[in-house]
This record gives C-alpha cells, structure tokens and sequence, in this order.
C-alpha cells in the first residue's frame, strides 16, 4: 500500500496547536549568524517503508509551477510537479522506488532546496523502541533537515494520523499495518520545537521535542588526497590536497597544517575549498585544521613511497624497502581495462594479504602498505580477475 501525504498549511488554528521557540516559516535573521547561504524554499520529501509498493513524494511549498524534480540514484526520469490548489503546494511522485539512498534535486528551486536526501527503508528496519514518532535532526548548508518518521506498529488496521510541526503547518498521514513513513524537511532554522502526533488510536497527543543548532560553530567536512601519479613525473613527493566543506551559514576562515607545513584558505558558506600544502614524504601524517569559528578538526593521509613508482601494464607492481631495520611492503595496483574490473589479490600462503580490488573506469592507481609485516624471505603475489593473471615474486632481505 502507498500512502500519499498530504501537507496543509491551514489558514486557521485547527486541533492542536503547538508554542514553538522558533518557527522554519519565521525564521529571522540572527546578526551573529551572517545569512550568507538565503533561507531555502521548503521542499519536503516523504518515503514509505518497502511493504507493497515503495514510493517518494516530494513537496514544494511554493505557488511557482511547475518544477522538474529528479529523484537522484533511482534510474527514474524526472518528473514535473502539479499543484495542488487546495493545499497550495506542488507536488510530485515517484514509484515505485527500491529501498536504497537518494538524493531529490530540484531544477527551478533555490539553489539550497536542491540535493535533499531521502531513505526508502526496509520495515524491519526501524527500531520499535522509537514509538510511533521520532526525529532526528542533521544539519545542512547552516539550516536544520529534520526527519520524522510516523509508524504503525503492532496493529492489523490502517491508521490515520496528524502530524503538526507548527502553527498553521501539519500533514495528515495514513499509514498501513506494521509500516512507517519519513517525512524530511529542509528549512529549521536554530531554536528548539516540537512535533505532535494525533489521531491513529493514541489516547493523548504524542510530542516530540527537538533542537537545531546549525548556522554556525559545525566542525568542517574533511578530504585528503596525496597521490603519487596525478603529475608529470610519478617519482616526485606526491603533493597533498585538503578539500574542505563548510556546513555553516556563513563564510569560515580554515588554517590547515600537516607535515611541517600550514595553509589558510575561506570557504563560503555552505561552500567547498581546497588547500595545497605541497609536496610530502612518504608515511602516515597528521592533519589539523583550525577554524576561525573555534572548531578544530583531526583527519589523517596515507602518503605513498613515489620514488620507486612505476606504472606496469599488467596491472600489478610490488615495492619492497627497508627503514630502520623493517620491511616496508608495498603492492601497487593500476587501472587496467576492460572496465568496470574486479580482480582479487593475494600473496601465496599468507590468506591475510587478500583483497579485492576494483576500477570502475581509468583513474589513479590503489595501493596498500605494510609495514614490518613481512620476514625475510621470497614470496609470489598474485592479481587475477577481468582479463589479467598476473604473477610477480618479491624478496624481503632487511
């Protein structure tokens, strides 16, 4: 059974109504939160669990029509909205949808409407203890995206509900035996709210409260990439890139420092950066990267052996050096057609060297180290799998 949700935006108080600290539709701008990412159009998408016929409706609370709203990873066509000129929304379905990741896009919308996610889940997914209501909160280019998800447990009747969210927002919800729906919505600025649950069999409302804290002092998302044969001359140092995404609301100062070496670059708001700290010895660094908000956040890279770097047709090549006194092992794998190719790699006699390795398509080479892992000794490693068997013996002689 799929439900279809049904938002209003009454024009009246009608049932409950709710005292809210903050409200998305209200939001003001707060002068310590710079509103450098504009508050976006209120796009909702609402999933059921996969019992019957899994779908997606996404729900635009905007008289413009109509938009063209693709459902990202689905392999289905994008569609146009129609509007519902009794609700005054737009809307659009899709159906049926697998379980599975995906990602709305809205072609028309302002631009931080678009890329909200949305989970088609099993049933047996949901946790029971979680009651008929729950939210969860997560934070997205410095507004709140909170998900509520609605469930029927434990009864053999389809059940009506009313979620409110606010004064005069709320949806109306059917929901089938033992299933659930989520319902995302991508505007929450910070303050604390409630929603409240009625109707389908509960003796009293059920109220949930939750709080948004977005619009600044998020600690950044962080990417690392140091590789040996993105230049003209493979043997060099490699060179190591920091990307950096911002998930506040306004501009943020990063400095950046590894291996000796220290950057600063500013990302907007909602924004991506990158830094070069340049070239970088081979080993497992450390990188701190300190905001201008107060965050300070901690990843780390791996950074190969270039020196002895060379790029074999056959797929596979194998480092072996010593330092202080302990072999370093290094089996190097590169981007050999036909693709896709998945081939599995191993070293005779020592089950835990297997790993499968995978290319989609042309691209840099893979790589994994051990190191002082590997006796004294002659070994035979092995690639084998989308049109290579590749043998190669190495010796380890610290």
């Amino acid at each position: 059974m799929l439900t279809i949700v049904r938002r209003i935006a009454l024009t009246t108080a009608v049932g409950l109504t709710v005292a809210l600290a903050a409200s998305p539709a209200t939001a003001q701008e707060d002068p310590d939160y710079p509103v450098e990412v504009a508050q976006p159009t209120l796009a909702a998408a609402t999933s059921v669990c996969d019992g019957g016929t899994a779908g997606v409706e996404v729900i635009l609370d905007d008289r413009t029509k109509p938009y063209t709203v693709t459902l990202a990873g689905s392999g289905l066509p994008a569609k146009k909205t129609a509007y519902d000129d009794e609700h005054g929304v737009n809307r659009v379905l899709f159906t049926p949808v697998p379980v599975g990741e995906y990602t709305v896009g809205i072609k028309g919308a302002d631009e931080p409407s678009d890329g909200l996610p949305v989970v088609v889940k099993p049933c047996a997914d949901r946790d029971p203890a979680k009651g008929a209501l729950s939210v969860d909160v997560q934070c997205r280019g410095g507004w709140g995206l909170a998900t509520f998800e609605i469930a029927n447990p434990g009864t053999d009747e389809v059940r009506d509900y009313r979620l409110q969210l606010g004064t005069p927002d709320q949806y109306q919800v059917q929901v089938a035996p033992g299933m659930f729906l989520s319902i995302t919505e991508n505007l929450y600025d910070d303050g604390v709210y409630r929603a409240v649950l009625t109707g389908g069999g509960l003796d009293e409302p059920l109220a949930r409260t939750f709080t948004v804290n977005c619009a600044a002092g998020n600690s950044p998302g962080l990417g690392t990439y140091a590789q040996c044969d993105d230049k003209a001359d493979v043997t060099t140092p490699a060179v190591l890139w920091v990307e950096i995404d911002n998930p506040n609301r306004a501009a943020v100062e990063y400095t950046v420092s590894a291996s000796g070496a220290s950057r600063a670059v500013t990302v907007s708001g909602a924004g991506h950066g990158s830094v070069d700290l340049g070239p970088v010895p081979a080993g497992d660094h450390q990188v701190v990267v300190r905001g201008s908000d107060g965050t300070e956040t901690e990843t780390g890279v791996a950074v190969d052996y270039c020196a002895d770097v060379v790029v074999d047709r056959d797929g596979l090549q194998v480092s072996t050096r010593c330092v202080a006194g302990k072999s370093v092992v290094t089996f190097r794998y590169y981007a050999v057609g036909p693709f896709p190719a998945v081939r599995n790699f191993s070293v005779k006699g020592a089950a835990r060297y297997d790993e499968e390795i995978r290319f989609d398509g042309p691209g840099v080479y893979q790589w994994t180290r051990y190191a002082g892992r590997f006796k004294d000794g002659t070994y035979t490693a092995q690639l084998v799998g989308g049109g290579l068997r590749t043998t190669e013996k190495f010796t380890v002689d610290c």
